[in-house]
């Protein structure tokens, strides 16, 4: 399921004692398997124990994680501009400008995109402060529990939204199932008209005395025993049954998972059904619940 949360806290003696925000942001985006993407300055050790705190609370979905650390304070540090560092960048520009005067070679302007880009390149490469790993602040964790707490609250909100459609199309796919049960009766009768009147037609043909009634009856029986959908329709009911108690109990680690092996042993039955069943309007009636299985599948792989 999908969700999003957001958390900060402010950090007074962050990295060069300098005031900064610490924000932790989580995204939750659909996914049958558990994948966690953790973007954050502070090491590995702290990466394992987010990691851990995350998968202590979601079983299922994609979830990106990104914590960052904004500066406060003045603006332009806030910006992240080293003014030193860009002081010396300006004079080594006028330098170089007054020596291309001197050899009479003309110079492409730069603009302020350039320069900041050129000041941050050359700030990293020096292998400053900045390229160091900060320790992080005591209440780390705090915030990413609150901020878990935010996704969480949205893919329960999500959830009980879905909980309503997968009921809907449950109320479709069983009404679907009831009027394929109605198809289907009296195909016993419709399979001995049809095969009395095509012997006889054989037979005509043949210039031979049809077969006794009761020989034709005997393999009607065979017929109806092989077109037998009753153990079918009788699973359906029990897979049914089960993914209505799951959706209204209260929510366990798995159930997503559950919810997808009924909808593939659904799935299953109604294509046996189908290769039973003989009738046109019963083959119709077979396809157009199977789709409806794909669809309650589709919901269902949002579900943790």
């Amino acid at each position: 399921m999908t969700g999003f949360g957001v958390a900060s806290r402010p950090w007074a003696e962050g990295p060069g004692g300098r005031p900064h925000q610490l924000v932790v942001e989580l995204r939750g985006v659909n996914q049958r398997f558990r994948e966690l993407k953790i973007r954050q300055p502070f090491g590995p050790k702290w990466e394992h124990l987010i990691r851990q705190r995350i998968e202590a609370q979601i079983g299922r979905g994609r979830i990106d994680v990104a914590i960052f650390l904004q500066r406060q304070g003045d603006d332009a540090r806030a910006a992240g501009i080293d003014r030193e560092r860009l002081a010396e960048v300006l004079a080594g520009a006028r330098e170089v400008a007054a020596l291309a005067a001197q050899q009479e070679v003309e110079l492409a302007p730069f603009n302020v995109l350039e320069l900041l880009s050129f000041v941050s390149a050359s700030a990293r490469s020096s292998g400053g402060p900045t390229e160091a790993t900060p320790a992080p602040p005591s209440d780390l964790l705090d915030c990413v529990d609150e901020a878990l707490l935010g996704l969480i609250a949205m893919r329960v909100a999500e959830g009980e939204a879905l909980a309503e459609e997968l009921g809907a199309l449950l109320d479709g796919f069983e009404a679907q199932v009831a009027e394929l049960r109605e198809a289907i009766a009296g195909e016993s009768e419709r399979l001995e008209a049809r095969l009395t009147e095509r012997v006889a037609a054989v037979c005509a043909r043949a210039g031979v005395e049809p077969p006794d009634p009761a020989r034709i009856v005997q393999e009607v029986a065979i017929l109806v025993q092989k077109a037998d959908i009753a153990e079918e329709l009788a699973r359906i009911a029990s897979h049914v049954a089960q993914m209505r108690g799951v959706i209204a109990s209260e929510a366990q680690a798995g159930d997503g998972k559950r919810l997808d092996f009924l909808c593939q042993e659904l799935f299953r039955e109604i294509t046996t059904i189908g290769s039973k069943i003989s009738s046109h309007r019963g083959s119709g009636l077979a396809v157009a619940a199977k789709g409806s299985v794909e669809r309650i599948r589709e919901q269902v792989q949002n579900v943790e």
